[in-house]
């Protein structure tokens, strides 16, 4: 409780969450980046910030909950199918298609506030679950991952799906073989691989769903009528 009684520690504090709130609004916003990626940048450049290094990680977590309310926006404004493909559309993406679009970014808002509410209360007693149940998990994380990569395949809905889920999981797998030790150098300072990887991979998607759709239609207001 030491930064309350400190009036340099509270504005030290505060201006690193307003960082991070910054930086999570970048985050959600712009499509390829992603709070991690900012979390990573963050924690190479930790030695060389002035004070606490919690102040670093208060701001990579303010990044992150910030992240989850805004990174709703770009997806729906971008990454809108064609509305024959409304079938294989996302939930959120129907709405959008049927002019609900400022309902689905409410039931975000509300979903992410939720989350917030119901995950203070539980991160002290389910980070001291896990404390306690990692060492035991660890001998056996390989066996944990693989169990639950063949349950994310095999309950996916007719053959073609489990298909496409199969070959994903596969092209995921060879791209970390691949990539995640090649050396990486560059101005940034950052010399892990996952960086440039996750801007791709955060950012590709919804720009090449955006590519082959045809728009946001005209939106109806923000009520909410999802019961």
């Amino acid at each position: 409780m030491a930064p309350a009684a400190d009036p340099a520690a509270t504005l030290a504090l505060l201006a690193a969450v307003g960082t991070g709130v910054g930086l999570g609004t970048l985050s959600g916003l712009i499509p390829g980046l992603h709070a991690n990626t900012f979390a990573l940048l963050l924690a190479a450049a930790a030695s060389s910030l002035p004070g606490p290094r919690l102040y670093v990680g208060v701001a990579m977590l303010s990044a992150g909950v910030t992240h989850t309310f805004l990174d709703v926006i770009p997806a729906l404004a971008l990454g809108v199918p064609d509305p024959a493909m409304a079938a294989s559309a996302l939930p959120s993406h129907q709405l959008v298609i049927e002019g609900r679009g400022r309902e689905a970014l409410r039931l975000s808002a509300l979903g992410s506030g939720l989350a917030v509410v119901f995950a203070v209360p539980l991160a002290v007693p389910l980070t001291l679950l896990m404390e306690r149940a990692y060492p035991l998990l660890r001998p056996w994380l390989s066996v944990l991952l693989a169990g639950i990569a063949v349950l994310l395949v095999v309950t996916e809905h007719g053959r073609h799906q489990q298909v496409g889920a199969a070959c994903s999981l596969a092209a995921s797998g060879l791209l970390g073989i691949g990539l995640l030790d090649a050396p990486v150098t560059g101005a940034l300072p950052v010399s892990d691989v996952l960086v440039p990887l996750f801007s791709g991979l955060f950012g590709a998607p919804v720009l090449l769903a955006a590519i082959e759709g045809d728009g946001v239609p005209p939106q109806a207001d923000a009520t909410v009528t999802t019961p």
